[in-house]
């Protein structure tokens, strides 16, 4: 915050002091907890998701700090914000889902002729997926599968998760949005992560940073996210689903652990829905993987930080988004990031840690 000034720390003491107040758990600390943790920034949710004490709390990156990670790219953060943007820019380097249309403003915008042939049902049926073009959150996604007559759409909204359109209405189902969408090709996914939950598309999480003494992307942390019954149909982990640390060095998931929801509150070594083994697995071709993150970071210089989304299939990996400032709980509920020397470096570097931290990761060490 001390580097921050003007309506910028205006607008962020704002938006935390906000969500603070507004998160239930807050209810649940006494009045020093609640002052010890606001003025450290953290969220109240965090004593009962990370465990945190005094003893800990200099090994969590905080929410303040995670907010302030979408500073580290600067201008160039446009870059993950855009999904369009996204696919164009890292679709010369990398695998990338086609996109079919965005809708804005109440109409449709076609990429190609598939749009076209979708709605006139000459297309003869795809599966494909809409969802908001900026942002994240894994909020109103909608699974849309034609055929040459009707679209069937699954959503994760509680009020309206199925519903059956003539082909011809689609567009207006997705332009009435309030915010502006994206319409892409459905990647289907491999055998390894079909496994841990057929029921939804189960995606990684790679934290990448550039590594202030070499210049060179490093993957630092690495998560493996699998849908839930609470999730369905999205692996969304503030929505239910979980969350497997996975070993840099092996590809080993670790024990799976769930921020919300029913499942919430303990560890999985099994899914807990269908039994399926967790811990212990190993992502397939995992250094493989390592090298094509780093390689494709590697290819914009101009940027530092990035949670990618990355989807496996048969034919390898798919990088379906990247995230300009990553949401950090689904790393720390299986383990600090700050226990990491090097990426206390890379924070220290951005101005996103202080002394206390670096007191923390040398007694860590």
């Amino acid at each position: 915050m001390a580097t921050l000034s003007g309506p910028q720390a205006l607008a962020l003491h704002k938006r935390f002091t906000l969500d603070f107040h507004a998160d239930p758990d807050l209810k649940r600390l006494t009045e020093s907890q609640a002052r010890f943790l606001y003025e450290r920034g953290f969220l109240p949710e965090k004593v009962r998701l990370y465990g945190l004490h005094p003893g800990n709390i200099d090994l969590y990156l905080s929410d303040v700090q995670r907010w302030l990670t979408r500073l580290v790219n600067g201008p160039y953060s446009i870059v993950f914000n855009d999904k369009v943007l996204f696919t164009q820019v890292f679709g010369r380097h990398c695998r990338v889902p086609g996109v079919i249309a965005t809708f804005r403003n109440g109409r449709a915008i076609p990429y190609d002729t598939a749009w076209s042939r979708i709605l006139d049902g000459s297309d003869g049926g795809r599966m494909m997926v809409a969802k908001p073009l900026g942002g994240g959150g894994g909020g109103s996604v909608y699974f849309i599968r034609t055929d040459r007559h009707h679209a069937v759409i699954e959503t994760n909204d509680d009020n309206n998760s199925r519903i059956v359109v003539k082909l011809h209405e689609l567009t207006e189902v997705l332009a009435a949005q309030e915010v502006p969408f994206i319409l892409n090709d459905y990647i289907q996914q491999g055998d390894f992560t079909q496994t841990l939950f057929p029921l939804t598309v189960n995606t990684l999480r790679v934290l990448v940073v550039r590594c202030p003494s070499t210049g060179r992307a490093r993957v630092m942390r690495a998560v493996q996210r699998i849908g839930t019954s609470e999730s369905y149909p999205i692996d969304n982990f503030s929505m239910g689903g979980l969350s497997a640390e996975i070993d840099l060095e092996s590809g080993e998931l670790g024990c799976a652990v769930a921020a919300e929801g029913k499942h919430a509150g303990c560890g999985w070594s099994t899914h807990p829905d269908t039994g399926e083994s967790i811990e212990g697995k190993r992502v397939p071709n995992w250094h493989d993987i390592r090298r094509t993150v780093c390689r494709v970071f590697d290819q914009l210089p101009y940027v530092k930080y990035c949670g990618f989304d990355l989807i496996l299939d048969d034919d390898g990996v798919v990088f379906l988004e990247g995230n300009s400032y990553s949401q950090v709980r689904l790393f720390q509920m299986n383990r600090p990031l700050l226990a990491c020397r090097e990426l206390v470096d890379f924070y220290r570097k951005e101005g996103l840690v202080g002394a206390y931290n670096n007191k923390a990761v040398m007694e860590a060490g």
